[in-house]
């Protein structure tokens, strides 16, 4: 309840600011579409390590592949795909000479579990790449949708300033320069496209977070977290009672008249064994 104590004299204080919006909230109401495509590509990456870990596992098999010097701080092999790719590119290197058809088709095997490795590879970087690409757009947005397109732009164009001067300090024909100037100027094309074209993004994203439009995500949030915290308090309450209902039960989950019947038939019990004993006399 701290939270929204002080999300309440926040809004007093500064009105309905876009910081009392967390971006989940902001997502769900104006960017699920990307979020979904952020979800989609993560599976995808997950899926291809899997793949990834079966095709190194096959590898490894069929090279016959025994690790020795590969063990980690615990003993654990590190069994990599760059150690199983390195292992087959000496069988196939071996191989290079192979006369036989047998030794043919044995590094045809190897180059094909290589290329295999290394296609999956590929498409999780791909994936990654993607992904990246996606997230950073995402996050343009979400910055769009909060401050709008004004403040984004004269923060790049102050950063544009700024590298377009170091690069005029530098000299192309310094190997250690030369670098540094190529990065400054991609950075700086990168910057410029991205100023190009915030106005046309702010359009697509629906402009700026209006006032009404905060005021009603920051009331969602709070009525969220007002219900999160009564739903706890209400939980606790059942445990509570649930705890009081299974001990009462289990103090009264029997009868009284079972338990008196119970306890005629332990006598009678008692009574036969004792008479059985010639002692029938003491139990009167």
């Amino acid at each position: 309840m701290a939270g929204i104590r002080y999300d309440l004299k926040t809004v007093v204080s500064t009105g309905w600011h876009h910081t009392l919006i967390p971006d989940s909230y902001l997502i769900a109401e104006y960017f699920q579409k990307e979020a979904e495509e952020i979800e989609a590509l993560e599976c995808k990456i997950n899926e291809a390590q899997g793949e990834l870990a079966e095709a190194v596992e096959a590898a490894t098999e069929a090279a016959n592949y025994e690790p020795e010097d590969a063990e980690g701080d615990e003993g654990e092999v590190k069994l990599t795909a760059a150690v199983i790719k390195k292992y087959l590119k000496t069988l196939i290197d071996d191989l290079a000479d192979a006369r036989t058809d047998s030794a043919r088709k044995e590094r045809k095997q190897y180059v094909n579990l290589r290329d295999g490795i290394s296609a999956i590879e590929k498409r999780i970087k791909d994936f990654k790449d993607r992904l990246k690409i996606k997230q950073g757009e995402l996050e343009q947005k979400l910055q769009l949708k909060r401050i709008g397109g004004e403040e984004v732009k004269a923060e790049a164009r102050t950063i544009i300033a700024h590298a377009k001067g170091v690069i005029q300090t530098l000299d192309a024909t310094v190997k250690d320069q030369k670098k540094k100037l190529t990065g400054l100027q991609k950075d700086v094309v990168v910057l410029e496209n991205r100023v190009a074209r915030i106005d046309d993004l702010l359009i697509a994203i629906g402009g700026q977070l209006g006032v009404q439009d905060a005021k009603r995500l920051i009331l969602k949030k709070l009525h969220d977290n007002a219900n999160k915290a009564l739903l706890s308090y209400l939980n606790a309450e059942k445990r509570a009672l649930f705890a009081i209902v299974e001990n009462l039960w289990d103090k009264y989950a029997v009868s009284s008249q079972t338990l008196e019947k119970d306890r005629e038939n332990t006598l009678l019990a008692l009574k036969k064994c004792l008479s059985g004993l010639g002692y029938l006399g003491l139990v009167q």
